[in-house]
């Protein structure tokens, strides 16, 4: 049923707090007009004791208030409840949206629900205008105690975070004289993972990075774990000198660290060399992703570090809640960013882990970054830098180098 009247500015505020009654407004001169009327016919009967009208003309009267109070108690009755059915999926899973109306005792003549969905969850696009969106609508009547289940199974196109609603249901008296909608503040939430790629696809050079099996490591010292101290050497670092020891000694003593064999991935994203989210960063997105499931699936601690907005900054680690944690901050991340990378990485330079692979996943390369890729090599860190910029007959993302050596 379409409603063409202005909604007017009076609210009430029902008992539930997370739900709001509208009213939706009438032309008040039009009804004023025709109950004038029919008041004048009343008296004009009741005068000429013309009993056919005067019953007739009281029936008139009577139904408007009747429907005011109709349309006033209407949704008062009726429980509303939306869910999903999983709060998180990856691009191409199907979630199923579930309405269930109950209404308790006043019969619905009409009743339409209505419930946005995001443009960009539902089609895969990104739309011109933020205020656009995908509308489901259903209209039905319901019964005093009748309980309707409706449900809707959506397939979400691409990652990112989004809220299900905001749900309105319109309903009122029989002839529609007043017409009220009631809206539900409660979002239902979902996450979109990215998109994640078998390694084929990437065209990384993996097994430099990974192997092609699990086996012997560089060794690293490990900065966390201190094993002991010993004598001061001309080459050793001077951030090392374990203070407390060569005070004890009355000589300088440097700290020794613990061996570390496993091999671990710091993926870094250069937000900041995107201009704006489009297939590019999501390539990005999803190439970060899928490395990060992949060192995962082998084993290996991974980390992630981006110069977005608002930054993230997720140490090393292992385990299914560390995955998690990285796909969910991926999922949230947009292509807003105001630090470049290398001013990010000059503050992080000196709490890198030792031993650490570092793979820089970007846009492109330039000089500036070219300089900061020398300086974290000669800082010793394994780096893999990974330029996503597409060129004519490329889809994959280029390598550019693997601790200096070329890739295509």
């Amino acid at each position: 049923m379409k409603i063409s009247f202005l909604p007017s500015l009076s609210r009430w505020k029902s008992r539930a707090p997370n739900k709001v009654i509208v009213s939706l407004g009438y032309p008040a001169i039009f009804h004023w007009t025709i109950l004038a009327v029919l008041l004048g016919v009343l008296i004009f009967s009741a005068f000429k004791q013309m009993v056919p009208l005067l019953a007739a003309t009281s029936f008139l009267l009577i139904l408007p208030f009747l429907s005011r109070f109709w349309s006033r108690y209407a949704l008062r009755s009726l429980s509303v409840a939306v869910s999903t059915s999983h709060g998180r999926a990856f691009p191409g899973e199907k979630v199923e949206l579930t309405f269930e109306l109950i209404n308790k005792w006043l019969p619905l003549p009409w009743l339409e629900v209505e419930m946005e969905l995001p443009y960009r969850l539902v089609t895969g696009k990104r739309s011109l205008s933020p205020y656009t969106r995908t509308r489901l609508r259903w209209v039905t009547a319901l019964l005093p105690g009748q309980v309707i289940t409706w449900k809707h199974t959506l397939e979400a196109k691409t990652r990112g975070d989004y809220r299900l609603g905001l749900p309105r249901l319109r309903s009122g008296d029989m002839f529609g004289l007043f017409p009220k909608e009631l809206v539900l503040t409660h979002f239902e939430s979902l996450l979109v993972y990215p998109q994640i790629f078998p390694l084929s696809k990437l065209n990384l050079p993996l097994r430099a990075l990974f192997g092609e099996k699990a086996g012997p490591r560089s060794i690293y010292e490990d900065v966390s774990r201190v094993a002991g101290s010993r004598d001061y050497r001309y080459d050793d670092s001077f951030k090392h000198i374990h203070w407390k020891a060569s005070a004890a000694h009355s000589k300088l003593q440097t700290r020794q660290y613990e061996s570390s064999t496993s091999l671990s991935l710091l993926l870094i994203l250069d937000v900041h060399s995107f201009p704006e989210e489009d297939e590019e960063f999501e390539r990005a997105v999803s190439t970060v992703a899928s490395l990060a499931y992949e060192a995962h699936r082998r084993g290996f601690a991974v980390g992630l570090i981006t110069n977005s907005e608002p930054q993230v900054q997720i140490a090393i680690g292992s385990g299914q809640n560390q995955l998690l944690q990285i796909l969910e901050a991926l999922a949230r991340i947009t292509a807003k960013s105001r630090i470049p990378l290398y001013e990010q990485m000059g503050e992080f330079r000196t709490i890198l882990p030792m031993g650490a692979t570092l793979v820089v996943v970007t846009r492109t390369t330039t000089p500036t970054l070219a300089s900061l890729a020398r300086q974290l090599e000669q800082d010793g860190h394994s780096l893999l830098w990974v330029s996503i910029e597409q060129t004519t007959g490329q889809e994959r993302p280029a390598i550019v180098s693997l601790n200096g050596r070329a890739y295509s």
